[in-house]
């Protein structure tokens, strides 16, 4: 018989967390502030990357990319390198895979929420990107 309330994520702790990296450009002009049109052309590409330590310890690092254009006028670009690092709290031994969703999946909240603020408040369209199945990124080493 199957356990219902097994869990087969592992137990981890964020041991710390932080933007490694941020470029935001602006390059709006008056006329396309006022323009009517709505954009075109928007780009967004997320990747999460594991990096191993020792004693349980490891991190992830989100690589988002947000591209927006109306009819081939940059709106704006933006680079997010949010990291975490990450202690494995149970016994049990998980593959990077595994590891690498489920610390993405943990500091991809916060992540999204400075794209938010930053777009939102640096005068071009707000951002709000939806949650993420981390489970179907494709594994990408440093």
């Amino acid at each position: 018989m199957n356990n219902v309330n097994e869990n087969s994520r592992p137990h981890l702790n964020i041991v710390k967390q932080y933007i490694k990296d941020l470029s935001y450009e602006n390059p709006q002009t008056f006329d396309l502030i006022h323009s009517q049109h709505k954009p075109s052309d928007v780009l967004l590409n997320v990747n999460a990357y594991f990096q191993s330590y020792s004693n349980n310890v490891f991190a992830v690092s989100l690589k988002i990319i947000c591209h927006l254009s109306i009819k081939k006028n940059n709106v704006f670009h933006l680079e997010l390198d949010y990291c975490g690092f990450f202690k494995i709290m149970d016994k049990e031994i998980y593959n990077e895979d595994v590891l690498t969703s489920e610390g993405a999946r943990l500091i991809f909240p916060f992540a999204k929420s400075i794209i938010t603020n930053i777009t939102q408040n640096g005068g071009s369209i707000p951002i709000f990107l939806d949650n993420i199945d981390f489970n179907i990124l494709q594994k990408v080493k440093n």
